[in-house]
């Protein structure tokens, strides 16, 4: 009988953990919690995707926003544009994360949205509120590590990436150089203070010291008269000071979505 009980209670404790997963593979409802992942194509193993979304849910409740991973196989919902199929997925990413996740409300945020379509896959990435002067002057760089990770079918590997990178641009406030980076740098440097110092040391092979500062004077050219200051004329010159101005960075600028809310990130990347 106890031994029922147990296993009664472990199916029980399994299905809680399983079902909020299980449940983000399918589109959301009105009115449904909005979880942080939404694999609806697929592509995520199940303890993985779990691990992610501890780590989504960390973040956030470290740093006050949202941040969302969306993966699709169509970019048609019936909630969206009346049903009609989008073909551009700045727009689909927009409008989901506006109408769906959000239900029409403007919330700091980054979401990742894949579409594995065989015919056109791609990836996009849309940031909202606070996130967007946070994240769009390294956008490009962003798109470039997720990019590296899904030409090698390794999906999981690039929603980690987008989270680390999420994670190391809130803990710094900026992405550090690679090693490699910096060692090529570094030996750059190294070559070209080499190559100039030993160039001014081979020009200096003629000079030679004097034995008195005679030597230095033409004869009979230093005569000195009298003494005396006098003003000549005076030149100005004005340069126009330049003022400091923000534009968007990488990833397609930032510009208002159909919500009437402001984005940035964007512009499809295919892969």
């Amino acid at each position: 009988m106890k031994k029922r009980l147990f296993a009664f209670f472990g199916i029980l404790l399994l299905l809680g953990v399983l079902l909020p997963f299980a449940g983000s593979r399918r589109a959301l409802a009105a009115g449904q919690a909005c979880p942080q992942i939404i694999d609806e194509a697929d592509i995520l193993k199940p303890t993985a995707e779990m691990e992610l979304g501890a780590k989504i849910a960390e973040l956030e409740s470290k740093y006050q926003t949202n941040i969302v991973i969306l993966t699709v196989t169509d970019m048609q919902r019936d909630e969206l544009k009346g049903g009609q199929r989008y073909y551009d997925i700045q727009a689909f990413t927009e409008d989901y994360y506006d109408f769906v996740y959000c239900g029409g409300q403007e919330k700091d945020g980054i979401i990742l949205c894949v579409n594995m379509d065989y015919q056109n896959r791609e990836y996009c990435i849309v940031t909202t509120g606070k996130e967007i002067n946070r994240f769009q002057s390294k956008m490009d760089y962003i798109y470039e590590k997720i990019y590296e990770n899904l030409t090698r079918a390794e999906y999981e590997g690039a929603a980690e990436t987008y989270l680390k990178l999420i994670e190391t641009k809130y803990r710094l406030g900026f992405y550090p150089p690679s090693l490699g980076t910096v060692a090529v740098c570094l030996a750059i440097g190294l070559l070209v203070g080499w190559l100039a110092t030993k160039g001014m040391k081979g020009g200096m092979n003629n000079v030679h010291m004097a034995t008195s500062a005679g030597s230095y004077m033409i004869p009979g050219s230093f005569n000195v008269r009298r003494q005396n200051e006098m003003f000549l004329y005076s030149n100005i010159t004005q340069t126009a000071r330049q003022t400091e101005h923000r534009e968007g960075g990488g990833g397609g600028g930032i510009h208002i979505g159909s919500s009437g809310f402001s984005h940035g990130g964007g512009g499809g990347h295919s892969f």
